[in-house]
């Protein structure tokens, strides 16, 4: 099972935790910050989860390298996919550099606008503006976009360029159960998938009841909401030692393993029998 959530504290509200140590005084940190988490919940294998700065698809493709990392018997493929993740988590300045090396030049740029003025020289001045302002805009380091196509490309490429999708070949497949979120079924996330051998199963529309890891969540959330969260990191490392006392403590997967995967290999094998039955019911008759 793979799943993904945000922790932050709540300041300004009556929401805010009281303070370890005191009575009758609540103590509310005036910065909001939040942190995200996203969890795979292993059944026959090893349970990971990973902090990451946002819930886009740069940072789940390090959650599912993590993931095959950490089932994986390959010591040299464990070692390629440590290094890919320590390389994918490119700082702003470096994707700022990448971006500048990428940009075109002022020549090519100055002559685009001037073919935007005089394609629409009989439009309106707004026309125009938005138009020029699209192109600033596609140039601009700031764009979100173009910022996570970099990290995109570099996952694949180090993917690539390290011959790890021949490695992972021959490690154990892993087959993951997740949620219909948009990410989750991109392209992207898909090949990232292929090339790391995991199967993505994706559970039906509006079913987050058939995952065992929202139950996990809410304990978590209940847990982590009587602390006074101090720092950012202080909230990180909170997290995390909440999920290992979540999972130690929690048999959720147990009881989700035995309604619904034992149920649907009885229903399997009993409508593989009543076909063969059928089956050879007709050819009696023939």
């Amino acid at each position: 099972m793979f799943d993904g959530v945000s922790f932050q504290n709540e300041p300004y509200t009556q929401k805010s935790s009281y303070k370890r140590g005191t009575k009758h005084t609540q103590t509310i940190n005036p910065y909001k910050f939040k942190i995200n988490a996203t969890w795979s919940l292993s059944i026959n294998g090893k349970s990971t989860i990973t902090i990451t700065n946002s819930s886009t698809a740069p940072e789940i493709a390090i959650a599912l390298l993590k993931l095959r990392c950490i089932n994986t018997k390959n010591k040299n493929a464990i070692k390629l996919s440590n290094k890919i993740i320590e390389e994918v988590k490119l700082t702003d300045e470096e994707i700022d550099e990448i971006l500048m090396e990428n940009n075109e030049n002022n020549k090519v740029f100055t002559e685009k606008i001037i073919k935007t003025i005089e394609k629409y020289k009989d439009d309106t001045t707004s026309t125009i503006a938005r138009i020029i302002g699209k192109h600033c805009n596609r140039e601009s380091p700031n764009n979100v976009k173009k910022r996570r196509e970099i990290r995109r490309k570099i996952t694949l490429n180090l993917l690539e360029k390290e011959d790890l999708i021949t490695k992972m070949q021959t490690e154990q497949r892993i087959c993951l159960i997740l949620d219909n979120y948009s990410i989750h079924k991109s392209a992207f996330i898909k090949k990232i998938a292929l090339h790391l051998n995991i199967t993505l199963i994706y559970l039906p529309p509006y079913s987050p009841h058939l995952n065992p890891i929202e139950q996990i969540w809410r304990q978590m959330k209940r847990e982590i909401k009587h602390h006074y969260l101090e720092s950012r990191e202080f909230l990180q490392e909170l997290t995390i030692k909440t999920y290992k006392k979540s999972i130690y403590k929690t048999k959720v997967h147990d009881k989700w393993l035995e309604t619904f995967i034992t149920k649907v290999w009885k229903l399997t094998i009993f409508s593989k029998i009543m076909a063969n039955s059928h089956r050879h019911n007709l050819k009696m008759k023939k």
